[in-house]
């Protein structure tokens, strides 16, 4: 019985791949449209008026461009992960990425991101650097198993988690970098971005 476990906590944490078949047309139209565009022009008000701007974008923004890029659907009707493949991070100029755990929900919602995969954005320069890259919750299990063996009881109000950026540089898979709202990294055809194919490694 013991092997049996082994052999299914194996399957359980076997690494799911990074998605491969990205739509960066009707991507970059939702960011555009929506973040990036918006962002400039209320920026040229902010400094007419001698304001400071301080939210970029919201966590629901990164999530839908991320839903169209990735061509997953969003789950925020129910609870657990954001997509139904995939968890969407955000953070800007190198910053950590934040995971909180709610008191009814968050030991199930821990388990459900050590099985699924993530997306990390990093974003800088009013959303004209964005770089996006992908972990498994197999690799992420460094932390994760650690969270969930330090899960607090009682519970406090909240159990707030971080992911260093530095972490997310080094081991994520890199799937895109925008500069000034285009496509700079992966180089895509002129036809399209059916044929991308993600690398390897972050270099």
């Amino acid at each position: 019985m013991r092997r049996t476990k082994t052999v299914r906590q194996q399957t359980v944490r076997a690494v799911l791949g990074p998605p491969t078949d990205l739509d960066f047309e009707k991507a970059l139209m939702f960011f555009h449209a929506y973040m990036y565009g918006p962002l400039q022009g209320k920026l040229r008000l902010y400094r007419a008026r001698d304001v400071r701007s301080a939210t970029k974008a919201l966590s629901s923004d990164w999530e839908v461009f991320a839903s169209i890029l990735v061509k997953d659907i969003g789950t925020k009707l129910g609870k657990g992960v954001d997509l139904s493949k995939h968890e969407v991070k955000s953070a800007e100029n190198g910053g950590s990425y934040e995971y909180q755990y709610h008191k009814k929900t968050g030991k199930e919602k821990l388990q459900q991101d050590m099985h699924t995969g993530h997306l990390f954005f990093d974003h800088s320069d009013n959303l004209r650097k964005v770089d996006l890259r992908y972990a498994s919750g197999g690799q992420l299990s460094v932390f994760f198993d650690k969270w969930l063996a330090e899960y607090p009881d009682p519970y406090p109000q909240r159990y707030r988690r971080n992911i260093p950026f530095s972490w997310v540089k080094e081991n994520g898979i890199l799937l895109m970098k925008l500069r000034d709202g285009e496509v700079e990294y992966p180089e895509l055809r002129p036809a399209g971005s059916k044929a991308f194919k993600a690398p390897r490694s972050d270099d």
